[in-house]
């Protein structure tokens, strides 16, 4: 991806994004999963004070409600949000970690199921063993969870949570998908693996920082994109999005004031040749990295 090119396409207002334009043949079967990749702002909850972690969480699952609310009323089916979306993307050894039979998780289910809809969150959980994982689940419209990624690669993490080995691959309206959580997504082998096991579509949730700024994180992930890009080598499907680093006024913030969390914000679909079929405008301001909602119709193969 070159960024230059990039930048001279940015588009100053960073709003509720939707793009269409599919390919022919995919216009003449009419399948397509229309994705919505949520540019969310979560606050920590791994502080000192358990209470005060328990409060951050039902304010960050009452954010997720807002958005799949908003975004099933327009139409999405299947409404994701970045790493570690329910916890904050911040570690420590007071973290709160959720189990997948907790409240949160159900409350989400429910949700599932009365807007008839996949959603896509992550958490830090603990499993019936004791252990920690840092994870990604999807929820099928029937409230079951379908896919259940553990990161493979850590980071921040290191220490306080399991390493994932698995690269499991299940299906979203008959469309095949993988998970790669942020760093997982700088191995080219995870992916490699995700499409030998079926994968038609590689979804990465991530919570990265790399400068503040859109340009940044798209920088940091340009081995994805392009010609000659691994998402071209692998000729599957893309969708990528990270944390916000502020609330945006436009999506009934929680808050008057925010201060910026430091994360870049981003969120990218890329199609099997490499060329990006919808982006989040690129900006090198750091104040531009606020919540967002990418929006695209990803045909499905097959059909």
């Amino acid at each position: 991806m070159e960024l230059t090119r990039l930048a001279a396409a940015f588009i100053p207002a960073i709003v509720f994004t939707a793009l269409v334009g599919l390919p022919m043949n995919a216009q003449q079967k009419g399948a397509t999963l229309k994705m919505a990749l949520v540019n969310i702002k979560s606050v920590y909850s791994d502080t000192t004070d358990a209470k005060a972690n328990q409060i951050a969480i039902d304010a960050n699952l009452k954010r997720h409600v807002y958005f799949i609310d908003k975004l099933a009323a327009d139409g999405a089916e299947f409404v994701g949000f970045p790493e570690l979306s329910l916890n904050g993307y911040r570690f420590s050894k007071n973290m709160t970690w959720l189990k997948l039979d907790g409240p949160e998780v159900k409350a989400l289910q429910k949700k599932a199921i009365e807007k008839g809809i996949y959603i896509s969150v992550g958490i830090a959980l603990v499993d019936n063993d004791g252990k920690h994982w840092n994870v990604q689940i999807v929820i099928d419209p029937q409230g079951r969870i379908i896919g259940l990624h553990r990161k493979i690669w850590l980071t921040k993490e290191k220490g306080f949570c399991e390493a994932g080995s698995d690269h499991k691959v299940f299906d979203v309206k008959g469309m095949k998908m993988g998970i790669a959580i942020c760093a997982d997504g700088s191995d080219k082998k995870n992916l490699e693996e995700l499409v030998k096991n079926g994968a038609q579509i590689i979804y990465g949730p991530h919570a990265n920082t790399t400068g503040g700024t859109v340009a940044g994180w798209y920088k940091f992930r340009s081995a994805w994109g392009g010609e000659i890009g691994w998402i071209a080598e692998l000729k599957v499907h893309a969708a990528l999005h990270n944390h916000a680093g502020t609330f945006h006024p436009d999506f009934n913030p929680p808050i008057a004031k925010d201060g910026n969390n430091g994360f870049a914000s981003g969120a990218w679909f890329i199609g099997p040749d490499g060329k990006t079929l919808a982006q989040m405008p690129i900006s090198t301001q750091k104040g531009d990295s606020k919540e967002n909602v990418l929006i695209y119709s990803v045909p499905i193969p097959g059909r």
